[in-house]
């Protein structure tokens, strides 16, 4: 009687557990469903610099390894209209008590709103609010790729930022270039007759406290003249106009035009701008009068061995008429770049920055990984 009572109590109880662990299979199952459904309109993407640098300043030498950069990029869409967009900044602090550590910071963190539709001669309308991408310079790095060297020219120059706190709209203009246009050279902004690009900022840059109550405009218009001949012509007229960030208003107003063209062998820019003061305020005395300022800046790739290889090259000139002297700047590079795959690259540049009589040489060694 034992005997067959202790069976029946087993197997009762190996019916349980496996009833049990069904159900916790079952509900793991259900969990692991939803997690993919998650993830199946979600992305991650990291971009990185980092290599060895060797700086010559005079008789002074001396060399590090370096992690100039790290962007890692959450993306979620919730439907064809409506996404968001996080990324953090890894980047190493120059000044105070972590001088020297690599600190993260927000580069973007905006929602995004898009129509594929066509609207009179606007098409592929889009919207993004937040921490946002700035009209020019978000441009100008999809047709100069080389940021693993260094910032663009007015981004460098700290006249404009490349991201800040506000919202950013953009729109192509006439439909869309052929396909195999954007296949071998671009799928960047591809309007048929170009596109543009307007938004309202705090003006002091994403890395800025607001430290005034002013609002920023900047704007980017370019045109495609001769989109069935010379599909990748484009003539850009890009600006701004508002204060720079302190509590003292200083003037900021921009005019820049750029003339590029993109080939599947070749890409050649140069741009000129004039203004006043620039987007951080300290291009003025104190007394909060703004500085006149100009400058011009030329870049050219060659690729040859089945685009395995480029050969660039990158002249900046800048000039800032201050009270009592005029300060020039001059920036040139010249580097080879060997393209593994995407994206990824190594970079063997040489760069020399001129500032005030004071000229620092830099040869590095970089690698863009992005994954």
């Amino acid at each position: 009687m034992r005997k067959h009572l202790s069976l029946a109590i087993t197997l009762i109880t190996l019916g349980s557990l496996n009833v049990s662990g069904q159900t916790l299979a079952d509900s793991i199952y259900q969990q692991n469903q939803k997690i993919l459904k998650i993830l199946e309109s979600s992305s991650v993407s990291t971009q990185i610099f980092l290599g060895y640098r060797y700086f010559m300043e005079g008789n002074d030498h001396f060399n590090e390894f370096a992690v100039k950069r790290g962007y890692i990029t959450f993306q979620k869409s919730l439907n064809n209209h409506i996404s968001g967009r996080i990324t953090p900044d890894l980047t190493v602090d120059q000044e105070g008590d972590g001088e020297g550590d690599l600190e993260m910071r927000l580069k973007y963190c905006y929602m995004e709103l898009k129509d594929d539709g066509n609207y009179w001669i606007f098409s592929n309308p889009r919207i993004v609010v937040g921490e946002v991408f700035t009209p020019w310079i978000d441009f100008e790095e999809k047709i100069n790729s080389f940021r693993v060297v260094g910032s663009q020219f007015m981004d460098k120059t700290t006249i404009v930022s490349s991201a800040d706190f506000g919202f950013t709209t953009t729109a192509l203009l006439g439909g869309m270039v052929n396909k195999t246009y954007q296949n071998q050279v671009s799928k960047a902004y591809p309007g048929k007759y170009g596109s543009l690009a307007f938004g309202v900022y705090n003006g002091g840059g994403y890395h800025a406290l607001e430290k005034n109550n002013n609002k920023v405009l900047q704007w980017r218009l370019s045109i495609r003249p001769l989109p069935e001949v010379l599909t990748g012509l484009q003539l850009t007229y890009t600006g701004a106009h508002g204060k720079g960030n302190t509590d003292l208003y200083p003037t900021w107003n921009l005019n820049a035009g750029i003339l590029s063209y993109e080939h599947r062998y070749f890409t050649l820019t140069g741009q000129y701008f004039k203004g006043i003061g620039n987007h951080t305020g300290e291009f003025a005395d104190i007394n909060g009068k703004s500085y006149d300022v100009s400058g011009y800046s030329t870049f050219a790739e060659i690729k040859f061995f089945n685009k395995k290889f480029s050969l660039f090259g990158r002249y900046d000139y800048m000039n800032t008429d201050k009270v009592t002297d005029k300060v020039k700047s001059i920036q040139q590079i010249i580097g080879i770049s060997y393209h593994i795959y995407g994206r990824n690259q190594i970079v063997l540049d040489f760069n020399r920055n001129t500032k005030a009589d004071k000229t620092v040489d830099v040869v590095e060694l970089m690698i863009e990984l992005a994954l």
